[in-house]
């Protein structure tokens, strides 16, 4: 299969990532979407490769990549996998410590509600017992 053939459209690529038009679009606008062509009636058409990325940049924009390392990633994509490799694995590795940061955070939110929880069970089982 050649990943290079434009086989998919705009609609059918939103379907398939999971973003609306309007959001590939904009992205498309911005940028974050390498190598993309468009037909000679100007419609965008996405190759296989095309999809994988868009699949990619779904995930960095649903984990809250900022929009600057998404355009980073982007850019080293275009510049080729050989010379970039390092790069771009050093800005998903700082993303993740990002994320990892958060989860933590989350985790000690998580505990202190369900420490309100227990705290509004007790209550209202101490009131029943009344």
């Amino acid at each position: 299969m050649d990943d290079e053939v434009a086989k998919y459209t705009t609609q059918e690529i939103s379907v398939l990532v999971g973003m609306s038009v309007s959001q590939v679009h904009y992205y498309d606008r911005l940028g974050l979407i390498p190598n993309l062509r468009r037909s000679e009636n100007g419609y965008r058409v996405f190759t296989e490769k095309n999809l994988i990325w868009m699949k990619n940049l779904k995930i960095f924009i649903d984990s809250e990549m900022p929009l600057k390392d998404i355009r980073q990633l982007t850019d080293l994509v275009v510049q080729g996998k050989q010379a970039t490799a390092e790069k771009r694995q050093a800005i998903v590795e700082h993303h993740l410590k990002e994320l990892e940061k958060k989860q933590a955070e989350l985790k000690k939110q998580v505990a202190f509600m369900n420490g309100f929880i227990k705290t509004y069970q007790q209550m209202e089982k101490e009131s029943d017992e009344r």
